[in-house]
């Protein structure tokens, strides 16, 4: 599929660049012709207001001609020409007004003349066609060799071009694969087991539903973790259809922060790992208020989960010096490869796929984590160092008394 869509691409650009490059050859021999024309009718009109032949190399000719087109007299420059070419190109003369001109032939040779009525006869200067027919030999001969070649070398400009306009696409696809092929495994996994809880219960109907509690704990559980899977799916999928708008308000964003610290505070105490806060106090910043408290949780529950039992996690948030708002949530733990860290925000990408399936995450809190960070103008940067994962949040401008917004 990948190979077919880059050749047509390669097929459509190199077909619209030889086009193109058509187009440009014949606008310059379009454009050389009527130089060379224009510079010939210039002289011939010189010539005529002038009645005199310029003194340039250009071959020209003077004829005076009788009132009934008879040639009268003749003044050649740098033209040699018979009296029989001199008697055909009088015949072919004709002064239909003032002034007139036009184009005649004789012995295979063009010319060009313009004339004027002067004395019951007419003037008329001559020109030989010579720039314009060797223009035009140029233009027959040269310009399908020069397309030709430049066709020749835009052949690898678009090779390289289509894979690199492609890639994007090829990248784009194969994410989408992936991404639909994680979302099945990940909805298949709770589905087969609540699936076999399911039929737990059904083999045994006479049983009581605190015998059956277990089961259904478990029912309820991956219940609950597959809601938990298809709106982050969702919440994604109208992010990229650009159908997520953010409810902005001021926001008193040091007592927020301290707020779903504390909600969580004992939570974490409870499995094992301790919570240190610090909040500069006063900090306002206009945002989305239930957004903001879904990408905290999100980075909070990953930090939670690749913690280890006694581990801490700290949460900061304060100024940078660009007056920005920045969030900085940090745990202790393994250390995140710097392989991992260029791949941890991509959708279902796992550091440690056993151990998050084992405490119920699915890849998406961080991506969901970034998203939504992105949306408020800002970023998220993951670093790790000396057991510690650090989580930065950089968003827009604070505001001491909120009259100040980045939306």
């Amino acid at each position: 599929m990948h190979r077919r869509l880059r050749l047509r691409f390669f097929l459509i650009s190199w077909g619209l660049l030889i086009l193109l490059l058509a187009a440009i050859c014949t606008g310059i021999g379009i454009y050389w012709y009527q130089s060379a024309v224009s510079g010939t009718e210039h002289a011939l009109r010189t010539a005529v207001e002038t009645e005199t032949l310029s003194d340039d190399s250009r071959g020209m000719a003077a004829l005076q001609l009788g009132a009934h087109g008879d040639l009268a007299a003749v003044e050649q420059n740098h033209l040699s020409l018979s009296e029989d070419t001199l008697e055909s190109l009088a015949r072919q003369i004709e002064i239909t007004g003032e002034q007139s001109g036009g184009t005649a032939e004789v012995n295979g040779v063009q010319y060009r003349y313009l004339g004027v009525r002067k004395r019951g006869g007419a003037w008329v200067a001559v020109s030989e066609c010579t720039q314009e027919t060797s223009v035009q030999e140029t233009i027959r001969k040269r310009l399908p060799v020069l397309g030709a070649l430049g066709a020749l070398l835009l052949l690898p400009v678009c090779l390289l071009l289509s894979h690199w306009a492609s890639k994007p696409i090829e990248q784009a696809w194969e994410k989408q694969n992936d991404f639909v092929s994680d979302a099945t495994h990940e909805l298949k996994t709770p589905l087969a087991v609540i699936a076999a809880d399911t039929d737990a219960v059904l083999a045994n109907p006479e049983a009581t539903i605190e015998s059956q509690g277990e089961w259904l704990e478990s029912i309820q559980s991956q219940t609950t973790r597959m809601a938990g899977l298809v709106g982050d799916l969702l919440f994604l999928a109208k992010i990229d259809a650009g159908e997520i708008h953010l409810e902005a308000e001021d926001l008193a964003i040091s007592d927020l922060m301290e707020g779903v610290c504390m909600e969580r505070e004992a939570e974490l105490f409870e499995r094992g790992r301790t919570l240190d806060y610090e909040m500069t106090p006063g900090l306002h910043y206009r945002g989305d208020r239930k957004r903001i408290e879904q990408m905290v949780a999100a980075l909070l529950n990953n930090a939670a989960q690749y913690t280890p039992e006694g581990g801490s996690i700290r949460v900061v948030v304060n100024r940078d010096r660009k007056q920005h708002l920045r969030i900085v949530i940090s745990n202790t733990g393994t250390p995140i490869s710097q392989e991992d860290l260029t791949k941890i925000f991509d959708r279902f990408y796992r550091a440690d796929p056993s151990r998050a399936r084992d405490t119920g995450g699915y890849g998406l809190g961080l991506c969901v984590a970034r998203s939504i960070a992105e949306l408020h103008g800002g970023t998220i940067e993951a670093t790790s160092g000396n057991g510690v994962n650090v989580f930065t949040v950089l968003l827009g401008n604070l505001s001491e008394t909120g009259s100040t917004a980045a939306e």
